[in-house]
Formats: structure tokens, sequence, C-alpha cells
């Protein structure tokens, strides 16, 4: 099997890369990365030296290496690795960070070079493949800000805690209000901030608190109902999903699916 490793830019969310590698034999000297990266090992076995030691990555281990980190990779003799990972800019991160928490952190550091987190790992794999799709913006800010708040909660050495915030109920209603007035737009979490008044992480805790979902969920939802509404009125699928706010056809024949059992072209009225 011939190597191959592929770098690319995250759709819609800036400051973001993603990089693939599959079946890699070779071995990389000491360096930094002027990024954070998160990566998941996909197959094989790879080895990820620092100063604290070495470690073994195997399929679903989670892969930290925190900025300006020294630290060098292998791979054992007969074996190849494959992983993908998404390396964040520094100051997207700061800034991420500072939505989460409401304080600025500016160094913080993981602790753990190897995390075994399945449920992380899954959340990571899921990141990883939307944001090198078409698709909706909310969606991926929000699964970037939970998989970041998670990491940090859990594995850095002063945990991160949310910032709260009062009164937290109107807030939501024009966060709702918004996403229902202007569910065919790409929006984004930095919209829904400025109607909302509270920090990019706060409003996704404190949105599906309150509603039961997380934003780009209701976002979906409003979504779906107007498009009934615009199937009930003759529309064409394709001119639906257009007008819905779904990227293409296909897109919106599966979440239709996933959300009433049938398919549009099912649906009677």
């Amino acid at each position: 099997m011939n190597e191959n490793i592929q770098f690319l830019r995250a759709k819609d969310v800036p400051d973001l890369e993603l990089y693939r590698s599959a079946a890699v034999t070779r071995a990389v000297s000491r360096h930094i990365h002027r990024v954070f990266s998160l990566s998941v090992g996909e197959a094989g076995v790879g080895i990820h030296e620092t100063k604290q030691g070495r470690q073994y990555i195997t399929p679903g281990s989670i892969l930290i290496v925190n900025v300006d980190e020294t630290h060098s990779s292998s791979v054992p003799v007969g074996y190849t690795y494959s992983s993908n990972s998404i390396r964040i800019d520094p100051v997207l991160l700061s800034t991420l960070l500072l939505q989460i928490t409401g304080r600025q952190h500016e160094t913080v550091h993981l602790l753990q070079p190897v995390i075994y987190n399945q449920e992380l790992a899954q959340q990571i794999r899921s990141l990883h493949r939307m944001l090198g799709e078409a698709g909706s913006r909310l969606d991926k800010e929000c699964l970037l800000l939970d998989i970041l708040a998670k990491l940090y909660g859990r594995y850095a050495r002063e945990g991160l805690k949310p910032a709260a915030t009062g009164n937290e109920d109107t807030s939501v209603s024009r966060v709702c209000e918004y996403l229902q007035d202007c569910f065919n737009e790409n929006v984004s979490l930095e919209q829904l901030t400025a109607v909302a008044g509270l920090s990019a992480f706060h409003l996704s805790r404190v949105f599906t608190k309150v509603t039961g979902v997380p934003p780009h969920t209701y976002q979906l939802q409003v979504r779906l109902k107007k498009a009934t509404d615009l199937l009930a009125a003759g529309k064409p699928l394709v001119e639906v999903a257009l007008l819905t706010g779904f990227c293409d056809q296909s897109h919106f024949q599966k979440a239709f699916k996933r959300k009433f059992g049938i398919t549009p072209g099912q649906y009677e009225w």
C-alpha cells in the first residue's frame, strides 16, 4: 500500500486545517507545530515521543500536540499508520477558549499526549468528516466547541469552567426567533452570540438546557418543518432543498428521512 498524505483547509470555518495520513511508514525527527493538533488513530500503530516519553498510537486513541510542543514520530518496523487530524491556529484556539469560559487563556496545555476516550474519538472523527464537506456551519462550530470544552475540562491542569450569565431565557428566545426567520441561511455561532449577548459556548449550553436540543438541531427542525410546508404547496424537491438552506438535494433527502422515516418524495399531504 502506498503512503497517502493530504492537507486541506476546512470548509466554512477559517483557521482550521485538516490532515489525513494513510499507510504511513516514515519517521519524522524532532520538530514543533505553530498550531494545536488533535488527531485520531485510524489504523495500524504509530509512535509519538515528547519529553514525557514514548507513546503508542493505536486505532481509536486521541493524540494531542500542544502549540510549540517539541515532538517526533515514527512507525514500528513492519507496520503502517493512518490517522485524521484537525489543526487549529493558536489565535483561533485562544478565541474558542475565551468563548467557552469567558476568560482569556493564552497558554493552556493538555497534560496527556494520548487520550483513550471512545466518545471523544468518535466526535473528533465526525467533526473531521463534517469540516471537509459542505454543510451547516452552525453544526460544525457547535461540535468543535463541545469537543474542546470536554478536552480542556477533563485533561487540562487548571480545568475550564463556563462563565455564568443571567437572563438566559430571554437570550434563548431571541435566538429561536432568529433561527426561525433565517432558517435558509448558513448561520454561524458568531451571528447567534450577537443576537443572544452570550458567549458561543455558554449559548450552546443554555440553549440546549432551555429547548432540549442544541442550536444546530433546532435550526434543522425549523428547516424540515418549512420543507413540509413547501412540499404541501407542490414545490419540486430540488427547489425545496435550496429554499430551506440545504446545500443540495442529497443532504435534504437524508435529513428528511432521518427525521420522518420516509423520503420527501413519499411525503403526502
